[in-house]
């Protein structure tokens, strides 16, 4: 008799399973086809940002166990709207007045780090994304950073519809779509060290107009990624991530070179994007490296394949080295600032 109650959990685990196996895989479908979606319609609506649509769909796919309602879409591309023009606005007045100007940024990523903290994951995506792109595009060009605002707002719009599609392909299980995500306090102090992270970036990158908003957006999502108490192990790991991705865009520009045409561009991206979602979604604390590489193929092959002067391959190669410099630089700034004292623990954690 003492048996039965442990053979009935196993008797539930083993019923559990294969519920897991199939989330799992559908999570993993979801995040693939929904990045193969994005490309697809941003070329069919010949967004600026080409890969902006694919980037956000992936990225929201991984965060959302279920998909948004057709209110609360509506409502973040207005959001994104009223944010990219306030930002415009903003960025315009105080473009003349550099200490203004980076104080005025701060603020902006600073509150995409706070959201982002309590697990407010979409609307940090928002806030997080329009500070890495429209105040640094106004130093080079305000004509320029009016049309990042409209192809932002667009590629909202795109990467929202992309998720719709990708959740009616592969729902989502009953039991795991009703789940809720488990809410935690705000905390300025970590958003407050995220944002003074990039304060070197944004003074480099105000000084030196040769550098691109890309490598913003690669670091910023690395930052995002980051677990503070494993500082050695997660920065080796998103630091792979990073340089993961880089190899897959570099091998996929070369097959996309030479085998021409939409179909065969979305069938590499769509083999891609199951493997390294696939193994995100099972790799429990180790898929931030998933995530990374995955985020850096979608950057960088999108930036390829986007029309280019006849030196696209140099320029793929620069725009290459930009983003594996800025993956260094993020992984080394985390290391820096994380706490060495707990990371025996948070490697038990991972490798058990």
């Amino acid at each position: 008799m003492s048996h039965e109650p442990a053979s009935a959990d196993v008797a539930r685990a083993k019923m559990k399973a294969p519920v897991a196996v199939a989330a799992a895989r559908n999570a993993a479908l979801r995040i693939a086809f929904g990045a193969v979606i994005g490309f697809l319609l941003a070329g069919r609506f010949d967004i600026t940002l080409f890969f902006l649509p694919a980037l956000l769909a992936a990225q929201l796919l991984s965060l959302m166990p279920r998909p948004p309602g057709l209110a609360q879409g509506a409502g973040l591309i207005f959001l994104m709207g009223v944010l990219a023009w306030i930002t415009l606005l903003i960025a315009g007045v105080f473009a003349g007045q550099p200490a203004a100007y980076l104080l005025m940024i701060g603020l902006l990523l600073f509150f995409g780090f706070l959201l982002d903290s309590a697990g407010k994951a979409m609307p940090a995506t928002l806030l997080l994304i329009l500070g890495s792109t429209i105040p640094l595009v106004v130093v080079q060009s305000d004509t320029g950073a009016a049309g990042i605002a409209g192809a932002l707002v667009g590629a909202m719009a795109i990467a929202l519809l992309s998720v719709w599609i990708a959740f009616a392909l592969f729902p989502t299980d009953a039991g795991v779509a009703a789940a809720a995500p488990a809410s935690r306090p705000a905390s300025p102090r970590e958003a407050f060290i995220n944002t003074m992270l990039l304060v070197p970036v944004l003074l480099l990158f105000l000084i030196d107009g040769r550098m691109t908003f890309v490598a913003v957006i690669v670091i910023v999502n690395i930052i995002r990624q980051r677990e503070r108490g494993a500082a050695s192990l997660t920065a080796l790991g998103l630091l792979f991530g990073n340089i993961l991705g880089g190899v897959l865009a570099s091998i996929a520009y070369v097959f996309v070179s030479i085998q021409t045409g939409p179909v065969f561009f979305l069938l590499v991206v769509l083999l891609v994007g199951l493997t390294l979602a696939g193994r995100g979604v099972v790799a429990g604390p180790k898929a931030p490296i998933y995530s990374v590489a995955f985020v850096s193929f979608i950057i960088l092959l999108g930036l390829g394949v986007s029309p280019v002067p006849s030196e696209s391959a140099e320029l793929f190669a620069d725009r290459l080295m930009s983003v594996l410099a800025a993956g260094a630089y993020a992984v080394g700034a985390i290391s820096l600032v994380s706490r060495r004292g707990t990371l025996p623990a948070a490697h038990e954690a991972s490798t058990a």
